[in-house]
């Protein structure tokens, strides 16, 4: 038969068991919220002011582990030597537009909200420096994604999206 006594005992030991598990559940939900940065796209145009001084890319993304430490960098370049392989560096590029424009004044500015969920934003490239003005035609992407905890070697924490796309220029 069940007394009041056994019946206490086993609730407080059921509540043990329940708020073990529920412990154990906490500690793993903090070890699996993060994952790798993702890059879903980037856009097929890249569209130029009218008075060339940005060019407009639309990029989707997600990354786990807050704001602090994060870093988008996206790049077009457009040059006969550019490639995907070996030649995506600025040297082989005759145009270039960065949103790495605002660094030196805001750093903050461009981190990225690193909350699990995909963000669809339509990032401000501005030229280089140096470099001539975008034109209608084919330019290589590259859309970079560090969060909080990206390597030196790029190991972790880091997704990239490298491809053509087009140019428009109004």
């Amino acid at each position: 038969m069940l007394t009041p006594r056994k019946l206490a005992a086993g609730l407080i030991a059921a509540g043990a068991i329940v708020t073990s598990a529920l412990t154990a559940g906490t500690a793993d939900a903090a070890t699996t919220d993060y994952a790798q940065p993702q890059v879903a796209f980037t856009g097929r145009n890249i569209h130029v002011a009218p008075d060339g001084s940005k060019a407009f890319l639309l990029g989707k993304y997600r990354c786990w582990g807050g704001r602090e430490g994060t870093h988008l960098w996206a790049s077009v370049k457009q040059g006969p030597l550019l490639d995907l392989d070996e030649h995506s560096s600025s040297q082989y590029a005759d145009s270039w537009y960065d949103t790495n424009w605002n660094y030196a004044d805001d750093p903050a500015g461009l981190t990225v909200a690193c909350d699990g969920h995909w963000h669809a934003t339509r990032f401000v490239l501005k030229q280089v420096e140096g470099f001539d003005p975008l034109t209608d035609g084919p330019a290589l992407i590259q859309f970079c994604l560090f969060d909080s905890r990206a390597s030196e070697d790029l190991s972790s924490g880091f997704a990239a999206d490298y491809r053509f796309s087009t140019v428009r220029v109004p």
